[in-house]
């Protein structure tokens, strides 16, 4: 649970999942309601269960899942906005820089995580690095990476 707050901690997020209803499964955090969690008898045997959050590794990686949720989240957040050709591009797996970001909210800072918009919609998330002399977005998470793992 501690990765889960870190990471939306970083992100400027206040949403908090309520810590009865995430279930961890391996590696993976789910987030079950509370009819599903009085069905959930055996743990051990679960592959899958409610809402996919994320998974634990060295730090946290969260779903599509949860990153729509929070790109839907009103408030402080670390969000930059981009234009159809950046959006396109970041989708294929490529960097932002600078250059290419519209307008962002919240901390362009290094080693800030943000998430990525284009319109309302929430197409993955990147912590803001230095690439010689240049600020850029690097790409940790986007919507295509489940097209990519298909080939």
């Amino acid at each position: 649970m501690r990765m889960i707050t870190e990471f939306l901690r970083g992100i400027g997020s206040s949403y908090t999942p309520d810590e009865e209803g995430v279930v961890k499964i391996n590696n993976k955090r789910f987030l079950v309601d509370e009819k599903l969690r009085m069905l959930i008898v055996q743990k051990d045997s679960l592959v899958y269960a409610g809402r996919f959050l994320g998974k634990d590794k060295r730090d946290f990686h969260p779903s599509s899942i949860l990153l729509t949720k929070l790109g839907a989240e009103k408030g402080f957040l670390n969000r930059i906005h981009v234009d159809r050709r950046t959006a396109w591009l970041f989708v294929c797996g490529r960097d932002i820089f600078e250059e290419n970001i519209l307008s962002h909210e919240g901390s362009l800072e290094e080693e800030a995580f943000s998430l990525v918009m284009f319109e309302e919609d929430c197409l993955g998330y990147g912590r803001v690095e230095r690439f010689e002399g240049k600020k850029i977005l690097k790409n940790l998470f986007d919507i295509g990476d489940f097209l990519r793992r298909e080939r």
